[in-house]
């Protein structure tokens, strides 16, 4: 299911969005510098309590939403992760937010209530901008290259996702007790931490531990690695487009689709749910037992060089996508209805213009089609070629 009722534009969304989380930061109170300075020092604990709340109920409405089959978190964009760039902001960050006691949301909030410290922090949010993108060739070097592509504390850790979730739900719910007990013994703020469990605290216990039950890692049976021979040549280890189409609408357990195309840009087309790693990047590409990796490019000749350097690692289940990139625009996106009459390519052609559709392809409903513009895919999305493999 592709939760149909999430496909809106999102600057349709974005406005009740931001203002129901601004509306929020103010009624919890972080709209006062007062109340986050005093989380510096120990005494008022609103802003853990707040942020670990939000925190949790986010992990688990996204977790339960993807296990109910309400949301698709192929679609979620995933931001790359680089370690040091983001060590040196995460600096920069809180020694801005220990001097201003506000973070950028918390400081639009103080300045849409008309506060000074919000406008001042406002201020220096734009002026830090300006300065680096003005240095940004030469801050921008450190942040050339992303070595953590689609990076997650369940494949870091080598755990299944439920129980990273209900990890994260058991720190959470002793932190925020911890610090009412903190509270309580310094006579700061008031607090409602009391000896028995409340209820949201024993919602939340109880749907993180149903997700370290349910929420096993994604890799395949053996009973399903048995089951590739009937969509995979065993020969040349290549996979169809429309078979790979089916695994990804059917979220099949340890797939992982790998783009080995060079020099991405962000509006290039991918195949939904691709990692992007460069052929370059393949030695060190962490590949866990039981996952069945897919590699594919523009044409075949980076991904077999992919797909070799993860056999002389001895990583069985890596394949090549027949024909790359194209094979899957025009059999999955444009698949065209086939000319005879023969009944296996009329089924083929039946189920590939049902995977077009759930992909929001353009299948042409008859042997002759109006072509559209090759530079044009699915949901709009601008497909940009290369001539390269």
């Amino acid at each position: 299911m592709s939760a149909p009722w999430l496909d809106v534009p999102p600057g349709i969304l974005a406005v009740p969005i931001g203002v129901a989380f601004g509306v929020t930061l103010e009624r919890a109170g972080l709209g006062s510098a007062r109340t986050i300075a005093n989380q510096l020092r120990a005494r008022d604990f609103t802003v853990l309590k707040v942020m670990f709340a939000a925190i949790v109920t986010a992990m688990l409405g996204i977790f339960w939403a993807d296990r109910l089959g309400w949301l698709d978190l192929s679609r979620v964009t995933m931001p790359t992760t680089d370690i040091v760039p983001q060590l040196i902001g995460a600096v920069l960050f809180g020694a801005g937010f220990a001097v201003a006691s506000l973070c950028p949301g918390t400081a639009c909030v103080s300045a849409a209530t008309g506060k000074g410290d919000g406008l001042a922090t406002i201020g220096g949010l734009f002026v830090g901008t300006l300065l680096v993108a003005l240095f940004w060739t030469q801050l921008g070097a450190v942040a050339e290259r992303a070595p953590h592509i689609d990076a997650t504390l369940p494949a870091d850790l080598g755990i299944a996702p439920g129980m990273v979730v209900a990890l994260i739900t058991a720190a959470a719910v002793i932190a925020i007790w911890w610090s009412g007990r903190i509270e309580q013994g310094s006579g700061g703020a008031p607090t409602t931490s009391r000896t028995r469990v409340s209820p949201l605290a024993a919602t939340a216990i109880t749907l993180g531990a149903l997700a370290a039950v349910t929420g096993k890692a994604p890799l395949a049976s053996s009973r399903d690695l048995q089951r590739i021979g009937s969509v995979i040549d065993s020969e040349t280890d290549h996979i169809d487009a429309v078979a790979l189409a089916e695994w990804v609408r059917d979220r099949k357990p340890g797939l992982r689709v790998i783009d080995v195309r060079d020099g991405l840009a962000p509006d290039d087309y991918r195949i939904p749910g691709a990692e992007d790693v460069p052929v370059s990047a393949i030695p060190a590409l962490r590949v866990r037992p039981g996952e069945i990796v897919v590699l594919y490019s523009d044409g075949g000749g980076h991904a077999a060089q992919a797909w070799m350097l993860l056999r002389l690692r001895g990583i069985d289940h890596a394949f090549v996508l027949r024909d790359g990139l194209q094979a899957w625009e025009d059999d999955v996106l444009a698949p065209r209805k086939p000319d005879s009459t023969d009944a296996a390519a009329m089924t083929r052609y039946r189920h590939a213009h049902e995977l077009s559709q759930w992909f929001g392809g353009l299948p042409a409903s008859g042997s002759f089609r109006e072509a559209p513009d090759s530079s044009v895919a699915s949901s709009g999305r601008t497909v940009r070629r290369r001539k390269s493999c």
